[in-house]
């Protein structure tokens, strides 16, 4: 998968071969051209990730006391759960896997610690390595990543897998140098150590979309979001360049004859803009060769036809990642199409974003589950056993702007299926009492926005 996962990441941060083409001036020289982007590899990515997870997604355990609800509310605030989630889920979109591993500091050797911290870290394909995985899910998995200790870069790869006798998931570490070598950093777990978590449950989850892989049959990788899109992610920022090539190519530009040129002491010629001068030059003589010596070459633009390229290369690539062709589509002002029409007019975006939370809902349960069961057992957190007991609400997938939701509480209230003190709480700043008193005074109709 190593090779499709760089492609991918390499359309994602634009540093694939498409990016620079070859261009020969007129002596022979081959120069590299970049070519422009409007980065639609990241757009796709940051708004699936959106959809799938945002303001509106909710961690919870129905069912518990008031003290396991606390503490689940207190950890997803002290790991910034629902602001990290979603970079996690964008990484997954762009290099088509993604996963979340326990990371614990402050375990005792034996018994419990009062300094336990279990943090998830989130990782992408290119730093995942399954070891045991069949049908079903991964079982094994080392991850790795780059740190610092003490001011000396480091590669750390870490092992989360079931103890062979009891079970139990543990957690291995190995640490390498810049050149390659093992090396055991102090205050970290050693190479021949191993910390059980006394959990019978994976301590990590791969995330991925609800995609087929057609390069790896089995596997527990996924593809990225756009890897049947790549020509049109190509096409899109091709538009774009020509687009952006149009406009630096169609500046106006003055033909004047050598005679009406300053030359310096070698002899080069200046332009009047380099000479200081950008709307004046003095000349004996406007006439060349007996016609007028300034010609102006305006050439067109062709911003018609530019925009139309691009407009149709957006709504193939939204039909590609399964957004349909209305999310990208460009309205009569050039602008993209707002929230409002994308959630009114394609449901075939809500129908692929529900079957890709179907695949990654399961995971975010698990992980969290893990988390609050290694903080009972190895940090004596006051809870019970998780496992099955929490409940995930991924983000509202219905794009809509406040604007919409207003626009459908004043059709409700005209067709009385919501009071109108209610509007007015919600949309005018009211308190209740207040909204309720006034709706009283002057009955009941559509509330006029002030």
């Amino acid at each position: 998968m190593a090779g499709n996962i760089n492609e991918w990441w390499g359309y994602y941060m634009r540093t694939a071969s498409f990016y620079w083409r070859e261009e020969t001036d007129e002596k022979g020289n081959t120069n590299k051209v970049k070519v422009r982007s409007c980065t639609p590899a990241d757009m796709v990515c940051s708004d699936m990730a959106g959809l799938l997870y945002n303001e509106k997604a909710s961690i919870s355990a129905p069912g518990a006391d008031d003290a396991t609800a606390a503490w689940l509310d207190a950890w997803l605030n002290a790991v910034s759960w629902h602001d990290t989630a979603p970079l996690a889920l964008k990484r997954m979109c762009a290099s088509g896997t993604a996963a979340w591993a326990l990371h614990i500091e402050g375990a005792a050797q034996v018994g419990t610690s009062s300094n336990l911290r279990v943090a998830p870290v989130r990782y992408d394909a290119r730093s995942i390595i399954p070891l045991r995985w069949d049908g079903i899910g991964c079982s094994e998995c080392a991850f790795t990543s780059r740190l610092w200790i003490r001011g000396e870069r480091c590669t750390q790869i870490e092992v989360h897998r079931p103890n062979e006798e009891t079970g139990n998931y543990e957690v291995l570490c190995a640490f390498f140098n810049a050149d390659g070598e093992q090396f055991e950093p102090s205050g970290y777990l050693q190479a021949l150590e191993a910390l059980d978590t006394k959990q019978q449950r994976p301590t990590f989850q791969l995330i991925r979309l609800a995609e087929d892989n057609p390069y790896w049959d089995y596997s527990p990788m996924g593809v990225a979001l756009f890897d049947k899109a790549i020509d049109a992610l190509e096409t899109v920022d091709m538009a774009f360049d020509s687009l952006g090539n149009d406009i630096f190519l169609g500046r106006k530009m003055l033909v004047l004859p050598e005679s009406m040129l300053r030359r310096t002491d070698t002899g080069k010629l200046v332009a009047p803009q380099m000479d200081g001068r950008q709307f004046f030059l003095a000349a004996e003589s406007n006439v060349y060769d007996g016609a007028p010596g300034i010609f102006e070459y305006n050439p067109s633009l062709r911003a018609e036809e530019n925009r139309q390229m691009l407009a149709t290369a957006l709504q193939m690539l939204g039909k590609r990642i399964g957004f349909g062709s209305k999310a990208y589509a460009l309205d009569s002002t050039g602008s993209i199409t707002t929230a409002k029409e994308v959630a009114s007019d394609n449901a075939e975006m809500m129908r692929t974003v529900r079957r890709h939370e179907h695949v990654i809902e399961p995971a975010v349960c698990r992980i969290v589950e893990a988390a609050a069961n290694v903080s009972r057992t190895l940090g004596g957190a006051p809870l019970p056993d998780m496992t099955g007991a929490v409940s995930v609400v991924m983000g509202d997938s219905i794009m809509q702007d406040d604007d919409t939701l207003r626009d459908r509480d004043r059709a409700d209230v005209a067709a009385g299926l919501l009071e109108p003190w209610r509007y007015m709480v919600r949309w005018q700043g009211y308190t209740e009492e207040d909204a309720k008193a006034a709706t009283a005074a002057a009955g009941v109709g559509v509330p006029l926005d002030v």
